[in-house]
């Protein structure tokens, strides 16, 4: 399937177990969609490079096993050798064969570096494999049995790891107290870009800790003392199973807090709000470690305002709080936040309050609201002078990428809006005020690729040589693949031009018959 991949030649390689290339049959069987066919001739384990452009789709080549046509099915392989191996450690696993068995191992990626197994005979048709791996990665282990093929199973992709290379930023000893304990609660973010393909895997007291995991190969981790006693609380961190020699084997609660001079507010809504419009601000406690916060807002008056706290990760000590005004005419909004009983830092605030937006009184215009081309800028207009003071947002998003937008303010409450869009298809174009959608929105745009008349085909007898008498004057143009554009057509002849009609079956059809 290559509907977004553009149109490009495709190529599909077969190799046999021997080696050998195999005939392959390439159909297509719709604009974008192909078929591959080809007969084994032999049983054992076949391999599919699949090239898109010149380039390798993802996870080519493919590996796949064929067994032999009535075959018994007695044969198999077991053993922890076929999950997941140690870098530097031999690994092993069991085959049961009646003959020496056939096993290859092979690293998965463009470096194909091979493996050698050793075979020991164990006897009762049981043969012990043994391999060692000195590079993280991932491999694929294929085994077969003569004359009876691949083995169930086969072939099996491993991960090779490196446990000992999953390490704190800054090491251990930055972690540990004087004592030498990692006392809780704790924030450990963790490099493990050289450890291989694996995840980790944390638990306190056999209750799993969840971890976050980031781009570049870092982890985080998030110990909380909530709901364990003071005192020692087992600690159990594993790479895909495997024991991370260096982490402490337990965790301490000493039931001591960090005072509230730690808890950072930020956001928006510290300084401002709008009627009717929800306002946010973030409490960080990430420093304080642990504790939870109180939030109390009111108005001048005495009135009371709600205020709406969530914690998006059970483990990290972040808050998003939230509050929609109902009124402006109370006067400014006192915030004030404590941490286990204190107020913090800076509290409390004074939060203006202005007046309700109407986001119905937003005028958009321009044909940029409608439709546009890949790699273009698509403009429109918006006039927020009769709708009171606002934040505009604008968000526009296509199939599989998002749109880059660009909000241009004038100086006097209008704006230009510029959308450059990365790829054709129907895109939603979200514009809000205050908060609110303004008329219209979300506006559905076309956005078509754009035009590359080399990709024009033009065929038929009108464009060949002929004979006045018996000429067929009839030619088709292809433009499918050729993007979004007019088609243009003109025939000039000794005695002046002539006139060209040009046909298609719907507007929908790239082919034209002129």
């Amino acid at each position: 399937q290559s509907e977004s991949a553009g149109v490009a030649e495709i190529e599909v390689t077969v190799l046999s177990p021997t080696g050998q290339n195999v005939p392959v049959k390439l159909t297509q069987q719709d604009d974008y969609e192909h078929s591959i066919e080809f007969v084994p001739q032999a049983a054992g384990h076949y391999k599919a490079t699949i090239m898109y452009g010149g380039e390798a789709v993802p996870n080519s080549p493919i590996t796949f096993a064929v067994q032999s046509a009535g075959g018994k099915s007695d044969s198999h392989a077991s053993g922890n050798g076929l999950e997941v191996a140690h870098r530097g450690k031999e690994t092993s696993f069991v085959v049961f064969c009646p003959t020496t068995p056939n096993v290859q191992i092979e690293r998965s990626d463009e470096q194909a570096e091979r493996i050698e197994p050793r075979i020991k005979n164990m006897g009762n048709n049981q043969w012990k494999i043994f391999y060692t791996i000195l590079t993280v990665g991932r491999y694929e282990i294929r085994a077969s049995c003569t004359n009876r093929g691949p083995l169930p199973g086969s072939p099996w992709n491993i991960s090779c790891l490196d446990p000992a290379k999953v390490t704190p930023i800054g090491g251990w000893g930055s972690l540990l107290d004087g004592s030498g304990k990692l006392v809780l609660p704790s924030k450990i973010v963790f490099d493990t870009s050289m450890a291989g393909p694996g995840e980790l895997t944390c638990y306190v007291d056999d209750a799993e800790v969840m971890v976050e995991k980031q781009g570049n190969g870092k982890s985080v981790l998030f110990l909380s003392d909530d709901g364990l006693s003071k005192g020692e609380h087992s600690f159990d961190l594993t790479w895909s199973g495997l024991p991370i020699s260096q982490s402490p084997g337990f965790v301490y609660v000493t039931g001591m807090t960090i005072g509230s001079d730690r808890v950072v507010l930020t956001g928006r809504g510290l300084t401002t709000a709008q009627v009717g419009e929800v306002s946010h601000f973030t409490i960080d406690a990430t420093d304080a470690l642990s504790g939870k916060p109180e939030v109390h807002m009111s108005y001048d008056d005495g009135e009371t305002l709600p205020v709406t706290l969530l914690q998006p990760r059970p483990n990290e000590l972040i808050w998003l709080a939230s509050y929609n005004p109902h009124k402006s005419t109370g006067g400014p909004l006192s915030l004030e936040v404590e941490w286990n009983g204190r107020i913090i830092k800076g509290c409390p605030l004074t939060i203006p309050v202005g007046p309700a937006v109407d986001a119905a009184k937003v005028l958009c215009s321009g044909e940029g609201l409608r439709n546009g081309v890949v790699g273009r800028e698509i403009k429109s207009w918006i006039d927020t002078r009769r709708a009171g003071p606002g934040e505009l947002t604008a968000h526009c998003a296509g199939p599989r990428k998002v749109a880059y937008c660009e909000l241009y303010d004038h100086g006097d409450a209008t704006f230009t809006l510029n959308v450059k869009p990365q790829e054709p298809g129907r895109h939603t174009l979200t514009i809000k005020y205050g908060g609110q959608h303004v008329p219209g929105s979300p506006y559905t745009l076309r956005v078509v690729g754009a035009p590359d008349a080399s990709k024009v085909r033009v065929y038929g007898p009108g464009i060949e040589h002929g004979v006045l008498a018996t000429f067929q004057s009839r030619f088709i143009v292809d433009t499918r693949g050729a993007g979004a554009g007019q088609l243009t057509v003109r025939v000039r002849g000794p005695k002046g031009a002539f006139r060209v009609e040009m046909q298609r079956e719907s507007q929908k059809d790239r082919t034209i018959l002129c």
